[in-house]
C-alpha cells in the first residue's frame, strides 16, 4: 500500500500466483475529502510459451476488457541456444473494452519487434481505428541496469501530438531512479527504495 498525504489519498495491490501460468491481481484506490471516491481493478492474466491473455474489470465506469497477445517465432532465450540467434521476435496483440456506465466501447490493435542482441531493444506500434489514435514506442538497454524510451502519439482527428522522453536507472536491488520529460507535462524525477516489504518514492516535477 502506498499512502499520498497531500492528495489524501490511499493506493494498494494484492497478487496472488494462481498457477504456474496465471496470476490475479486486485488494485484499489481510496481518495477522501469533499468528494470520497473508492476504485478497484480486477485483473487476471494467462501467459504461455507463444500466447497470453487477459481480462479486466474496472469498477470506474464499469468497465470491462479482454486482451490477447501471440508471439511468432521463439524467445531470444531459445534463439540463443539454437540456430537463428541474433534475429528478433515478432509480437500482435489487440484489446476490445466496453464501459457498462457510459455505454462505450473500443478497439486496438498493436504490433510489436523485440531484439534481444546484444542488448535489449523494442519497438512498438499501437492503433486505435475509432478514436484515430497511433502511438510509436522505442525502448533500448544502454547498459546493466539502464535503459531508455522514448514515445510518440499522434490523433488523426485533432492533429495534436506528443512525444515523451524517459530514462530508468536501477542503482542497486532496492532502488531505482527515474527522470521523464514530455512535451505536455515537464520534466519528472522520481527515486523508489524498497525496505522490507515497504516502498519509499520521493519525486520532483518541473513544469
Amino acid at each position: 500500500a502506498q499512502l499520498y498525504p497531500s492528495l489524501a489519498t490511499i493506493t494498494g495491490s494484492y497478487v496472488e500466483r494462481r498457477s504456474a501460468t496465471s496470476e490475479l491481481t486486485i488494485s484499489g484506490v481510496s481518495v477522501a475529502g469533499a468528494q470520497p471516491d473508492l476504485q478497484f481493478i480486477v485483473q487476471h492474466a494467462v501467459e504461455r510459451r507463444r500466447w497470453s491473455s487477459e481480462g479486466v474489470f474496472g469498477t470506474n465506469g464499469r468497465l470491462l476488457g479482454l486482451r490477447g497477445l501471440y508471439n511468432f517465432g521463439d524467445s531470444a532465450e531459445e534463439k540463443a541456444v539454437g540456430e537463428g540467434a541474433g534475429r528478433g521476435r515478432i509480437s500482435a496483440g489487440g484489446e476490445v473494452y466496453f464501459g457498462a456506465q457510459e455505454a462505450s466501447g473500443g478497439m486496438s490493435v498493436g504490433m510489436r519487434y523485440r531484439d534481444g542482441q546484444p542488448l535489449l531493444s523494442e519497438l512498438t506500434c499501437v492503433l486505435n481505428p475509432i478514436m484515430g489514435h497511433v502511438s510509436l514506442a522505442l525502448t533500448r538497454e544502454l547498459r546493466s541496469r539502464m535503459c531508455a524510451a522514448a514515445r510518440y502519439d499522434f490523433n488523426a482527428f485533432s492533429l495534436s501530438s506528443e512525444l515523451a522522453v524517459g530514462v530508468e536507472w536501477q542503482l542497486d536491488q532496492n532502488s531505482i531512479v527515474k527522470a521523464r520529460w514530455s512535451d505536455s507535462q515537464g520534466l519528472r524525477c522520481l527515486v523508489d527504495t524498497r525496505l522490507n516489504n515497504m516502498v519509499f518514492s520521493m519525486g520532483l516535477d518541473l513544469h
